[in-house]
């Protein structure tokens, strides 16, 4: 990518490449160490959880060999008829988490991958990856709910729906299902009313906040599995099996979504214990000294942001401990927000015109707003939805000296909309091109070469689209050393082939040293529709 020339625009590229560092800044550092604390957590539970599966097929395998078992036939039976159930449950378990593994290496690729020192993310706040690889682009969202879904239905239907008779197994055990901790519930938001399960889960995340939330779905799946393990176990067995899992780690989770927000905005932050479990004993919140509602193992926090620049809430929380003699723990926690003005800018991706007959791309920059809040009028030109947030392709339908200007609004926290301004832009046409034969545009040259040449070609130098132009029409004098000139014209760029004129061809393998031959006239016609003189091109013909 070449840098541009015009002093004004390489200033405009620069304050964009500085705005964008800014709104990358916005997430806060204790938003995204919360983050990697969870996500450790949730990790550590995977791990866990992944021992005792293991050790309960090891179990299950040993229970079978056991004298009082295998003494007994209808015991046996038993065990023999859902040994290939808790296998199924096992290899399902695993297909799904490969797959949930994937999607996390996906979106830690594109947020550049893991520093190999820290083993961390290199780009933890980075707001794109998740975005473009499970909504925007590789569109993987979709995707992993529709897994995710069949997944749960296929895990209820290893158990029974009547006590511990594999006869009566269906397709569904809804009853089952309900047990299971995978659930795609989503708040509804004004961006996204229609409560989208990839809007509501990865738009917009950090890449820190989308591997956490992958790594909660892993850690569900395999929570998935032992359950349905300890069910089988117990139908097969006539046993209950129920081993506690320890959780090594805690911490108090603040989150929030947007933690830059506009005057009016309300600010929304989530407070859950991590690795965070819905039926934690006594757990109370509070915010600045209040108590919070708790209800699943969350609380969820509420105000109108006001006044500018960072703002400060001050959490603290308790719970009794199960795993250690039911003592009561507590945190404290800090989470901080930023309220800023709304801004929004427009950044052309070329140059500051817009060229007649080429797509002009173009980039909608706005601080502390959605891109789906962002909206626009243009005149004097017509906007195409291009690949990325906020990217346009402009087509200006003016005459060359004309303008064409865009006007940008946007809804902000408040509800009302506000007008970020109207830009104007000139109305160019695309420079001319010049003729060219044999990679020439004139002079001596050998008979050979030139004679074999098929077209007059077009072109365009230092231009920066791709802008392509066409010889429509050229006269030819062709003047032998010692013969009278001839004359000829043509309708296409061809000189030989099957679409030349049969004179010109005549002329071309005529050439002899000594000869002169002058292309004049020469026509083109551009992606702007305009049929443009273009000049002319002149040899002599020395060998």
């Amino acid at each position: 990518m070449s840098l541009p020339k015009e002093p004004r625009q390489l200033m405009i590229n620069l304050m964009y490449l500085v705005l964008t560092a800014l709104l990358a800044m916005n997430v806060s550092s204790e938003i995204l160490n919360a983050f990697k604390i969870v996500d450790k957590s949730l990790v550590q539970s995977s791990t866990n959880l992944d021992e005792k599966n293991k050790a309960s097929l090891k179990e299950y395998d040993e229970k079978m060999q056991d004298p009082e078992v295998l003494e007994n036939p209808k015991k046996i039976k038993k065990m023999n008829d859902f040994r290939p159930f808790v296998l199924q449950a096992s290899e399902k378990s695993k297909q799904i988490t490969t797959l949930l593994e994937s999607y996390k290496q996906l979106i830690i690729t594109r947020a550049g991958g893991l520093n190999p020192k820290t083993g961390l993310l290199e780009r933890p706040e980075d707001l794109d990856a998740a975005t473009a690889i499970m909504i925007e682009i590789d569109k993987k969202g979709p995707e992993m709910k529709s897994k995710l879904e069949a997944f749960k239905k296929e895990m209820g239907a290893l158990i029974p729906t009547a006590g511990d008779d594999i006869s009566t197994m269906k397709d569904r055990n809804e009853n089952v299902e309900k047990l299971f901790p995978i659930n795609f519930d989503v708040i509804e938001s004004e961006e996204n009313i229609a409560k989208d399960w990839s809007y509501g889960n990865f738009h917009m995340v950090p890449a820190v906040g989308a591997v956490t939330i992958l790594d909660k779905y892993i850690n569900d799946v395999k929570s998935t599995e032992s359950m349905v393990i300890d069910n089988l176990w117990a139908l097969a067995t006539g046993e209950t099996r129920n081993m506690k899992i320890p959780l090594p780690d805690y911490a108090l989770l603040v989150s929030s979504p947007n933690s830059y927000l506009l005057p009016g905005e309300k600010y929304t932050a989530q407070i859950m214990l991590g690795a965070y479990n819905k039926t934690a004993n006594a757990l109370s919140i509070r915010v600045n000294g209040s108590n919070i509602a708790v209800k699943d193992g969350i609380a969820t926090y509420t105000a109108t942001a006001s006044g500018k620049g960072e703002q400060t809430i001050s959490v603290s929380g308790s719970f009794t401990d199960p795993n250690d003699n039911n003592i009561v723990r507590n945190f404290t926690q800090k989470a901080t927000y930023y309220v800023g003005e709304a801004q929004a800018t427009i950044s052309l991706d070329k140059m500051n015109v817009f060229y007649i007959g080429v797509d002009n791309p173009i980039t909608f920059s706005a601080s502390g707003i959605p891109a789906s809040s962002l909206n626009y009028t243009a005149e004097g030109c017509t906007l195409t939805k291009a690949e990325g947030v906020n990217k346009f392709m402009v087509r200006p339908t003016g005459a060359p000296g004309s303008k064409a200007t865009i006007t940008l609004s946007g809804k902000i926290g408040d509800g009302s909309s506000k007008s970020f301004g109207t830009y104007e832009y000139r109305v160019k046409r695309i420079p001319d091109p010049y003729p060219v034969i044999a990679n020439s545009r004139g002079g001596p040259i050998c008979a050979g070469p030139l004679g074999a040449q098929v077209a007059i070609f077009a072109k365009l130098d230092n231009f920066d689209f791709d802008a392509k132009y066409e010889v429509v029409s050229y006269d030819v004098l062709y003047q032998p050393k010692r013969k009278e000139p001839v004359e000829a014209s043509s309708r296409n760029m061809y000189l030989n082939g099957p679409n030349a004129v049969p004179q010109i061809k005549e002329m071309m393998q005529a050439l002899r040293p000594g000869d002169r031959i002058y292309f004049e006239n020469i026509k083109a016609k551009g992606p702007d529709g305009t049929i443009r003189s273009i000049g002319s091109v002149n040899f002599v013909i020395n060998c």
